[in-house]
Parts: structure tokens; C-alpha cells; sequence
């Protein structure tokens, strides 16, 4: 055979080959181990079918362990929990006579993981962290709030202010007015008759001179009376139909301070921590109300009747006195006669004035004139509305009597005392113009 018929591998061709084999084994070692290998993961796993499974198994005993009455009994849990899961034990000890569970919550053993029974039933692992309980809007005869399209529930207690957050991330808080104050039979179409009922309802907040009737477009927007009617009309079946409505948490506020009337306005939110909009007239207010519309639901200026339900559902709360809403809210509004601690968001003394406003860490507002940002401190806060007495006073879509000054604004501001101008107060301003310092809480219904 002559030598060049001879056939093998070269050297070089080997180490290649050696080195593609030594590649392979890694990636086929790294996929069976490592942190996210095959082997790894399967292991994890167990342990989790482990865990859960110790969980499941004591969830089946307490549930066999109920009375009649709907309530744990816990001789049958003792005994269910000693004679249906051989590995398990409390205290480090079987269970038994002299060993068992006389209260709870309480905690037993199984497979090595550590399990708690508590006093409702429910039974976790101790140690795991729990998945927060999704928030339901409550539900009474009297009142049941409503969720708009998109939307997810912060608070659900109507104790405490029922709030919710819309899909562009804008709070809102529920305001309850009873389904009960109206005359028996009531239809949603007879406005003249809710609208009555609400006033009686809210008489202590009401005003003489002061109506929810259109004076011109200049004065709000509304291209005629028919227009603002229709509104009206609008809120007041909601109102009924809901048992209340949705205000901001917040006054309407934006990113960059606003200095003066000629600007032009920018887009309006209700979050925290926003420059409170200012220097606008009840018919801008009314048109940045507006765009915050959300969720099949439709956003307004609130009516002269809202803002006075707004009050009686404060005081139906318990949560302020008829005094600290009518005579003198010093004690939870921002004023110039009071001095509290601020721990976020800005402050300034001088709105008119581009930059002028001032960081917080930690500041002591003394008693005169501060404006502040919104929801700058929890003392100004009531069932979680924010600065509804002081801060800047809020436009309305109420009519005073007084043809020169119809636009009405309400709740007082931050250059002036508590006593002067309480939660309840109402002021007239000009048909075109407001002076500085008037700014807007929106509705939702």
C-alpha cells in the first residue's frame, strides 16, 4: 500500500475536535446546573410542591374543623391536625393531651416548614411573603361607588375616605351622599326634587344669594343656560343614582408653577406634590377640569351643592365639628394665623414671582403666608382630602346674586385666618378674572 493511500485524523483536527466535545460539555453541565440549570431548577420546584403541599395539608384539616356557628373548633382541629398528618408537630412534640393547641394563631410543623393558623382560618407559611389582598369598593343601601374604567381601589373603607386611582394615575376620593334623603318613589329624572333634597340635607352649609344656575359663558364656560343645565341634570342623577360622587384628592395642580394669568395653561393633574393651579379664571378652571375625564366617567367643577355635601359628608363622618367646618377650620387648613411641620413637597411666599418656590426636608410654615404645594403635609388632610379649607381658595360653578362679582370660589386661603375664611366660606369674584390665589377641585360622576 503505497503511503499516500494511508487515511487519518491530524493532529490539529483532533484538538479542534477535543475542543468542540469540551464546549459542548460545559454548555450541557451549565443547563443541568447552575443557578438557572435544569437540575436547579427541578429542585427548586420540589421544594416548592414540598412547601405548598405541608400548606395544603393542614388548609384541609382546619377546614374540617368548623362548627355549626362558623367557627373554629379546636378539639376537632387538635385532633384532625394529629390523626390526618403523621409529620406533623407543634411545639416540637407530637400532638397530644398534654401537648395541643389551646388558642390561636398558632404555629405547627410540617415536612420542615414552618405553618400558622390564625384566628380567621386562614393558614400561610411562615416566612413567605403574602400577596396583598386586592382592594373592593364597599357597598351599602346608601351608597355604592362606582369604579371607572381602568381604574384600582387605594382605600376601601368609607371611614376613612374611599379612594381610588385612575389609568392616568390621578386620585380621587369618594364622597357619600345617603340614597336615603330622598322622598320615597324618587325617580333619577326628577331633578327638581333631588336637588331640593340634597339642599335640605346640607341646609347648615348653604347660602343665601348664592344658586346653580348659568350666569354667562364668561363665567364658566357653559355656551348657555341650556347647556349648564344639561350638566347639572347630569351630576344630579349620577349623584343619585351612586349615592355620591368622586372629588379630587388633591386641588388640580401641574408640573411648573403657574405666575400669572396670561399664561397658557398646561396639562392638570390631582397627584401629589404638584404646584397648585393658580391665576385662572372659573371658566379655564372649568376647561382643565374637564380634560381629567376618566374611565367612561365625566369631570366637571363641582356645583355650589357638591362642595355643601362634600362638608356634610365630613361632619356625618365625625371626622370635623360644624364649628371646624362653618366658624373656624385654623385647625386643619393652611392659613396665615397658624404654624405647623411640613415634611415634603415645596412652599413659597410669593406665587406671583417665577422660582420662587422652595424645596422641604423638614420646615416649620409659621403663621402667615405660605403657599404649598399639594398634599404637603397629612395635618391638612380630612378622611383623605387634601387642603379643602385654606391653601388656595376653588373655583365653582355656583352663582352669587351680585352680577359684578358671579363667579364664586370657596374654602378660603393661605394669606388670611381660619376664622375668616372656614371650609364653608363662599367669596364672589369678577365674571372674567379672579384675583391670584384661586385655583380648582374637580368632580368625577
Amino acid at each position: 500500500m503505497r503511503e499516500k493511500d494511508v487515511k487519518g485524523i491530524t493532529l490539529i483536527a483532533l484538538v479542534i475536535t477535543i475542543i468542540i466535545l469540551l464546549i459542548l460539555a460545559g454548555i450541557s453541565i451549565a443547563m443541568l446546573t447552575g443557578e438557572n440549570g435544569i437540575l436547579t431548577k427541578a429542585n427548586t420546584s420540589k421544594q416548592e410542591t414540598t412547601k405548598q403541599g405541608a400548606k395544603e395539608k393542614v388548609q384541609v384539616e382546619v377546614m374540617g374543623s368548623y362548627d355549626n356557628n362558623g367557627k373554629i373548633n379546636l378539639e376537632e382541629l387538635n385532633g384532625n391536625l394529629k390523626n390526618n398528618i403523621s409529620n406533623l408537630t407543634y411545639q416540637g412534640q407530637p400532638i397530644s393531651n398534654s401537648n395541643k393547641i389551646e388558642n390561636l394563631p398558632e404555629m405547627v410543623t410540617v415536612d420542615g416548614y414552618e405553618i400558622e393558623i390564625k384566628e380567621n382560618g386562614e393558614v400561610i407559611i411562615v416566612g413567605e411573603q403574602q400577596e396583598e389582598p386586592k382592594k373592593t369598593l364597599p357597598s351599602t343601601a346608601d351608597t355604592k361607588p362606582f369604579l371607572p374604567d381602568g381604574a384600582t381601589v387605594l382605600e376601601d373603607k368609607l371611614d376613612k375616605g374611599v379612594v381610588i386611582k385612575d389609568s392616568s394615575e390621578n386620585e380621587w376620593v369618594w364622597i357619600e351622599v345617603p340614597k336615603s334623603i330622598y322622598p320615597e318613589g324618587t325617580e333619577k329624572t326628577e331633578h327638581s326634587a333631588i336637588e331640593t333634597a340634597m339642599q335640605t340635607y346640607a341646609k347648615d352649609y348653604r347660602q343665601s344669594g348664592y344658586s346653580d344656575t348659568f350666569y354667562s359663558t364668561a363665567q364658566h364656560g357653559f355656551k348657555d343656560s341650556t347647556d349648564y343645565d344639561d350638566w347639572k341634570k347630569s351630576m344630579l342623577e349620577s349623584v343619585f343614582t351612586n349615592g355620591g360622587f368622586y372629588i379630587g384628592r388633591y386641588e388640580i395642580g401641574t408640573t411648573t408653577p403657574r405666575t400669572n394669568k396670561s399664561e397658557a395653561l398646561t396639562t392638570p393633574y390631582i397627584k401629589q406634590d404638584l404646584y397648585p393651579c393658580n391665576f385662572i379664571t372659573c371658566a379655564q378652571a372649568q376647561e382643565l377640569a374637564k380634560q381629567l375625564s376618566t374611565g367612561g366617567r365625566q369631570a366637571s367643577l363641582m356645583f355650589g351643592i357638591q362642595w355643601d355635601l362634600i362638608l356634610k359628608h365630613i361632619e356625618e363622618k365625625g371626622a370635623k365639628t360644624q364649628n371646624e367646618l362653618k366658624t373656624d377650620s385654623s385647625s386643619w387648613g393652611n392659613y396665615n394665623n397658624v404654624t405647623f411641620e411640613i415634611t415634603r413637597g415645596e412652599y413659597t411666599t410669593a406665587p406671583s414671582t417665577s422660582g420662587s418656590w422652595n424645596a422641604i426636608t423638614t420646615y416649620t410654615k409659621p403663621a402667615s403666608n405660605v403657599l404649598l404645594t399639594t398634599g404637603g403635609t397629612d395635618r391638612n388632610s380630612i378622611l383623605n382630602i387634601h387642603n379643602l379649607a385654606g391653601n388656595v381658595k376653588e373655583n365653582t360653578l355656583e352663582r352669587t346674586s351680585n352680577n359684578t362679582s358671579p363667579c364664586a370660589c370657596r374654602g378660603g386661603y393661605y394669606r388670611i385666618s381660619g376664622n375668616a375664611q372656614p371650609a364653608c366660606y363662599r367669596a364672589g369674584q369678577t365674571t372674567i378674572y379672579s384675583i391670584y390665589d384661586i385655583g380648582a377641585r374637580p368632580a368625577l360622576w
